[in-house]
């Protein structure tokens, strides 16, 4: 079977949520012997080989297209070369492509598996005009994709009440570590002793400044890994370079070296809100952490009572004292139970299994 993986800003991964989830299904699509096609935007067109049976295709994107227009372009190219290419099934990550579909066949829109992602028209970092594009593009995915499928129990409640469909739950997934990861290198990366532990992209609505306002009076060290290139996130760390006990990493992109931060961490702050299962979550949860989350009903989804929550500056710092007040058998323990939940709910081959299951009831 042929299948497109499309809405991505492609692979490899750079840990964003649809980059992970489209590089680990292409993956496991290609052991159980799929031919498996991943969109890159990119300033050339072609086809290269990322590994046996899964190949990135190259969309060129003109520059002179600002950046919500490219999308778009991107969006409709992408479809077109799926189409034009046979594909048998098309993931589609994210609905900003939707209103294509008003354009294009029913022979193709039944060949659509979306996942919305989050409630991305509620994202604080949109302006008006992207946040209505957002909710039209959410109402005509819903309308014309053969099928939805969200990664989060508390999204699939969210939206099948509010377009009345059938909706379909698989999580994302992670990898339980094998071995102990090594400490040694992590001396010339982490000038701080124990200490807690950010990787995320740096948005608002990752809620970094409450994590950073904290960190700043609490002079407990963080780190935060994170790419610094957008304009809110140079914004952050100027704000915030001044405080020793906080260090921006930058971004991060070897999985090893992230693995190893995570593990030795102190606790790992997780701020993520705007909806769905971020897989940084569950690779911290993989990695034995001990998470204290932002409170909101995706991140319980995943977590449940095997953390603590924050919602503001004043809370994060409670949760911080209630963890530094727990024994080291009450942690572990808690970090036991973490690492047992990816093992029983969130493996990556179980989750392009239930993928493949989806993609075969649509053929019949």
């Amino acid at each position: 079977m042929k299948i497109a993986i499309l809405g991505t800003r492609g692979i490899p991964n750079r840990y964003g949520g649809f980059e992970r989830f489209a590089e680990e299904v292409a993956y496991e699509f290609s052991k159980l012997g799929h031919q498996v096609f991943v969109s890159c935007p990119s300033d050339k067109y072609m086809i290269d080989r990322f590994s046996e049976g899964v190949f990135t295709v190259h969309i060129k994107v003109p520059k002179v297209f600002f950046a919500n227009l490219g999308t778009l372009y991107y969006d409709f190219i992408s479809l077109r070369w799926a189409q034009k290419n046979d594909a048998d099934v098309i993931i589609e990550c994210g609905h900003s492509f939707s209103p294509l579909l008003i354009f294009l066949s029913k022979t193709i829109r039944n060949k659509i598996v979306t996942n919305p992602d989050g409630i991305e028209h509620k994202r604080r970092k949109w302006g008006f005009f992207a946040k209505k594009y957002l909710l039209l593009s959410e109402q005509l995915a819903f309308m014309f994709s053969a099928q939805i499928v969200c990664d989060n129990r508390a999204l699939v409640e969210y939206y099948s009440v509010k377009y009345n469909r059938k909706l379909i739950y698989i999580p994302y997934g992670a990898h339980p570590l094998k071995s102990t990861p090594v400490k040694n290198g992590l001396a010339d990366l982490v000038p701080k002793d124990d200490y807690y532990l950010l990787i995320s992209r740096i948005t608002p609505e990752n809620n970094i400044e409450i994590v950073l306002n904290y960190f700043a009076h609490s002079k407990k060290p963080c780190l935060i890994v994170g790419s610094l290139t957008s304009k809110y996130a140079r914004r952050i760390k100027r704000l915030h370079e001044g405080y020793t006990n906080i260090v921006f990493m930058g971004a991060i992109y070897d999985q090893q070296v992230l693995n190893s931060l995570r593990y030795y961490c102190k606790a790992y702050i997780h701020g993520h809100s705007a909806g769905g299962t971020n897989p940084s979550l569950l690779e911290a949860m993989a990695c034995g952490c001990f998470i204290i989350a932002h409170n909101n009903p995706f991140n319980r989804d995943i977590l449940g009572e095997q953390g603590l929550y924050f919602s503001n500056e004043t809370s994060l710092g409670n949760c911080v004292s209630q963890f530094e007040e727990l024994n080291d058998v009450e942690v572990n323990k808690v970090k036991k139970q973490n690492i047992q939940t990816i093992e029983r709910n969130f493996l990556w081959p179980k989750v392009a299994l239930a993928y493949i299951r989806v993609i075969e009831s649509l053929k019949k």
